[in-house]
């Protein structure tokens, strides 16, 4: 398989005072298409920062971020806006829908940033929310929705104009124990229709035992990257 992502020495440090704290201390990490990494840790490892300085949400201290060979800490901000737009899935714990909005348009809305035309973009958000199995809730609004049906939604628009790599921050970490499965098992099968490279961020030991490739954090640093035969 093809390299898509090669993380380089990155570092991020944090001003406190006269102190910088070292959220990150040297993380080097690569990532081949289509392949599926768990990152686990406890809370403050470092998991969700590395995660939004490959997103190109935040910037490094120090250190390189490769993307298809090549370094977004580089980018301008209109090159990193492009990158995030084009190549970049994002889920978060919570999902921020909005909650005047029904489910097509809440995930029609990157595609309407992309410039794609309102039609296109319907179908492309009925598409990818047939999909995630929510082919008889495209009209409901947030608020008509269970939890695991509205990180469906999330989901769905993080997948609609089908990005390079979808980076998933606690996907069910605000969801009971039943529908942290059912989610999942859906990012398992999306992982496999689409051949989506996926990274996901996640405290839970037992989700993170299930990925192919589990890499470990603690304290900034990678610990263990271990595979699965």
């Amino acid at each position: 398989m093809a390299e898509l992502l090669n993380v380089k020495e990155l570092k991020k440090y944090f001003r406190h005072g006269e102190k910088n704290l070292k959220i990150l201390k040297s993380v080097s990490i690569k990532v081949d298409e289509g392949e599926m990494l768990g990152v686990v840790g406890a809370s403050g490892a470092g998991k969700s920062t590395l995660l939004h300085l490959v997103g190109g949400l935040d910037s490094p201290t120090k250190g390189s971020i490769f993307f298809k060979g090549k370094d977004i800490t580089k980018f301008n901000s209109n090159q990193l806006a492009a990158y995030r737009a084009k190549e970049i899935g994002f889920v978060f714990q919570f999902h921020h829908l909005l909650p005047a909005f029904n489910a097509v348009e809440n995930v029609m809305i990157p595609a309407l940033i992309q410039r794609e035309s309102r039609d296109k973009a319907s179908k492309l958000s009925k598409d990818a929310l047939e999909l995630v199995g929510l082919k008889d809730r495209m009209t409901h609004k947030p608020g008509q929705l269970s939890g695991g049906e509205q990180q469906r939604v999330a989901i769905a628009r993080a997948i609609v104009m089908e990005p390079s790599l979808l980076l998933a921050d606690e996907p069910t970490g605000n969801l009971d124990s039943k529908t942290s499965g059912k989610i999942n098992d859906l990012l398992f099968e999306l992982n496999k229709k689409l051949d989506m490279t996926m990274l996901v961020v996640t405290h839970n030991i037992k989700l993170a035992s299930l990925f192919a490739r589990k890499v470990t954090m603690a304290d900034g640093e990678i610990r263990g990257d271990e595979s699965r035969d």
